[in-house]
């Protein structure tokens, strides 16, 4: 059975975007800020289109608030420098425990706000 998601690849994928931690980070902030301003603005005679804006802008933000996450997470996996086989063992439960939790949240943002465009 091959195994389509593990640890190391996740590992690999962080090492490849770890120059964009900061910055992902930086842009949720600023974007959940500039969310917490526009949502202040909207009054019922606010076109729908600048509602969808500001929703989008709030899922933007959760989608690199999650994806700075995960460099973050996975840049360095703690059992690839650890020697004693029990700690081994313990560090990649955990890394097999975040890789099944961020196999789940990575795609989230994106498909709630899909679904709630579709549903209202």
């Amino acid at each position: 059975m091959k195994i389509w998601v593990s640890p190391e690849m996740f590992n690999n994928i962080a090492i490849t975007l770890a120059e964009y931690r900061w910055k992902l980070l930086l842009w949720s902030l600023l974007a959940f800020l500039l969310f917490t301003v526009l949502q202040n603005q909207v009054v019922p005679a606010t076109p729908s289109a600048l509602i969808w804006l500001v929703i989008f802008i709030l899922f933007a933000a959760l989608q690199a608030l999650v994806i700075a996450s995960f460099i973050f997470f996975f840049r360095i996996l703690p059992s690839a420098k650890n020697n004693n086989k029990q700690w081994h063992k313990f560090y990649r439960t955990i890394e097999w425990c975040e890789t099944i939790l961020f196999g789940f949240i990575l795609p989230l943002p994106a498909l709630l706000f899909i679904y709630a465009f579709f549903t209202i």
